[in-house]
């Protein structure tokens, strides 16, 4: 057993080093800390040269101490023997260990605050120019959902994932290291690295020996990213009108490049999956198995309604724009994708209808040769045998000549097209532009050439009414025909039985 005086000098050894200790932790703590706030935050945007000078300095003294480490070592050591021998309650080799320790420590400090402010030059680098491609693009944010916002904000997300994932390793391998410098804590980095160590080389030296088909997916992702860069260039040609292809319409070429590079993506995949980490285990197998059937089984539907969009894309059955009639949906096609085409009716309600489904009915488009040609819209009526037909012919042309969108060339004609009983009935054939305004501009049309009716004296007959109402008199509204003559009455003859006369 020590001696009495003894334990109180071991206690307050062991206070010492605790303290010691404590304040280095903290040190080098804030240093770390105000390094990643200076060299990595915002405020090293602000630095701007400054930031080389003190990245220079941290370099040129780092080397500085690394070439004269042997002098300086034994010089600390020497240093350490002098306080041990004349301070109380410590020993000399504690002393020098100490001091070496600290040297070390202030050297791995020098290169961590190094490869600190490069992490924060590369990362405020790459921020920097992805904020200029934003802004040459017109994009005050990149949170947007068009296809140079996305890739943008992935690439953001990336150089952030870098920044964290190289800030924690550097500070791990510093702490190992230092922990490694001094004779209290070396036993807890060996145990730590024991029990991990293990396990971490054989993931090292797993990615150490993916490197090469590391190598060879870079080498497929390259060229599928030129290739498709190429198709890209290629059919925005074709699509903005600076290239064409006989028989290839400009509206193709965006569905195209669509079909195109999903076929490429495809590709690329099935040649880069013997490449793949852990394409060769019986669970990647298994999985591949599992998803295939899964797709098998559980799309058929999506993909016949696939395949029904892409004929219909190349069958040019409608547009973006046109007013069509499926089925019994009547109205502006607002989308037609893949899977299923939306129309916007004239209720304006959204029909959803699948692609499957209007591939096996029929369409019809008004929209096709409007503009060209003209869209024919027709009204039937029935005039009497006492009207001539040509006054029926031009009172119908001159209600189809009052009415808009209504072509002159070719002029509205009239067909005869039944000789009734009753009434002889005629259509009116009238060329309108405009599909989109087709019930606007053919109830207008009725009101016009009714019009023209009435006010010419004209009466539209049918059976039922000249059947079910007293024919004395006209049917038509006073004030738009008021040059009527008065109703001659129905003569009547009455046979009376006790004179046998008429009266």
């Amino acid at each position: 057993m020590p001696p009495d005086n003894q334990l109180p000098s071991d206690s307050a050894f062991l206070a010492l080093r605790f303290a010691v200790s404590i304040i280095i932790l903290s040190m080098i703590f804030l240093t770390v800390r105000r390094a990643i706030l200076v060299f990595v935050g915002e405020s090293s945007r602000h630095l701007g040269r400054k930031k080389y000078v003190f990245m220079a300095s941290n370099a040129l003294l780092a080397a500085f101490c690394l070439v004269l480490q042997e002098p300086i070592t034994k010089m600390l050591e020497a240093l350490g023997g002098i306080v041990g021998r004349h301070v109380p309650l410590i020993t000399d080799v504690w002393v020098s260990g100490l001091l070496v320790g600290l040297f070390y420590t202030f050297v791995f400090l020098l290169t961590l605050l190094l490869l600190i402010q490069i992490v924060g030059i590369l990362y405020w680098f790459f921020e920097g120019r992805m904020a200029a491609h934003a802004a040459g693009q017109g994009l005050a944010r990149i949170t947007g959902m068009t296809a140079s916002a996305l890739v943008l904000k992935a690439f953001s997300y990336a150089n952030r994932a870098f920044r964290v994932t190289a800030l924690t390793l550097l500070i791990s391998a510093f702490v190992f290291e230092v922990f490694r410098l001094f004779k209290g804590t070396k036993p807890v980095v060996d145990a730590f690295m024991g029990s991990l160590g293990v396990p971490g080389r054989a993931v090292i030296q797993a990615i150490l020996n993916y490197l090469p088909e590391m190598g060879y997916l870079a080498v497929i992702g390259f060229m599928g990213w030129v290739l498709l860069k190429i198709l890209g260039f290629l059919f925005n040609s074709i699509r903005d009108g600076t290239l064409s292809i006989p028989g290839f319409q400009q509206e193709w070429a965006s569905p195209t490049y669509k079909l195109i590079r999903i076929v490429i993506l495809l590709f690329l995949l099935m040649v880069s999956f013997p490449y793949l980490p852990g394409a060769g285990s019986q669970f990647f197998q298994g999985f591949s198995v599992f998803v295939g059937a899964l797709v098998t089984f559980g799309s058929s539907g999506a993909i016949n309604n696939i395949m029904s969009g892409i004929t219909l894309t190349y069958t040019s059955a409608f547009r973006p724009g046109d007013f069509v009639r499926i089925g019994d949906s009547v109205g502006f096609v607002r989308e037609r994708s893949l899977l299923v085409t939306r129309i916007v009716t004239l209720q304006n309600e959204a029909v959803t209808i699948p692609n499957s489904a209007i591939l096996s009915t029929s369409i019809l488009n008004y929209t096709y040769l409007a503009a060209s040609k003209g869209l024919v819209l027709t009204v039937n009526a029935g005039i009497g045998y006492d009207v001539d037909w040509r006054t029926v012919h031009r009172l119908m042309i001159e209600g189809a000549r009052r009415t808009g969108h209504i072509l002159t060339d070719p002029p509205p004609c009239v067909w005869q097209t039944t000789l009734g009983d009753y009434a002889v009935s005629y259509q009116l054939r009238a060329w309108s532009d405009r599909a989109d305004l087709m019930y606007d501009t053919h109830s207008e049309l009725r009101a016009n050439v009714l019009d023209a009716f009435n006010r010419a004296g004209v009466e539209i007959m049918t059976p039922s009414i000249f059947a079910h109402r007293d024919a004395s008199n006209l049917a038509i509204p006073r004030e738009q025909f008021p040059n009527r003559e008065e109703p001659r009455g129905i003569a009547v003859a009455v046979r009376t039985p006790e004179s046998g006369n008429t009266a």
